[in-house]
């Protein structure tokens, strides 16, 4: 497994923190689980990464397990939700666009209405001259 590509939300790699070379060596699973969780912040990892030297197995275990469970619900909360982590240039583009479109519908619809009010005022004219 090839860690040197994970980065935290921060921007962080592995280089950025104090892994303890037994963890690294045998357990590159549990290394990428706490760099990829979204719970944890930075000072968090690196307190978990701390915290792995004096954990007995079985503690390593539940750690693991809450950490796989929480990369499982999160993606099952993709999934459902349809949420797609989008570019943030194409999202402004996107947003420029739909924009666009707005006010080129409002302004759409202020000619309809100026000509709507057009028609009535010509008719309500006419009517007076007929009177």
């Amino acid at each position: 497994m090839d860690l040197s590509g994970i980065r935290t939300k921060s921007g962080k790699t592995i280089a950025d923190f104090h892994i303890p070379k037994n963890l690294l060596e045998n357990d590159q699973e549990l290394v990428d689980l706490i760099m990829k969780s979204e719970s944890m912040n930075d000072d968090e990892r690196q307190y978990w990464f701390n915290l792995t030297e004096v954990m007995n197995q079985e503690q390593i275990e539940k750690l693991r397990d809450i950490l796989t469970r929480e990369r499982k619900k999160l993606a099952e909360i993709d999934r459902k939700y349809g949420r797609i982590k989008e570019d943030p240039v194409k999202a402004r583009k996107r947003a420029q666009e739909l924009a666009q479109k707005r006010a080129a519908k409002q302004e759409e619809i202020k000619q309809k209405e100026l000509a709507s009010k057009n028609d009535n005022a010509e008719d309500i004219l006419g009517e007076l001259e007929h009177a």
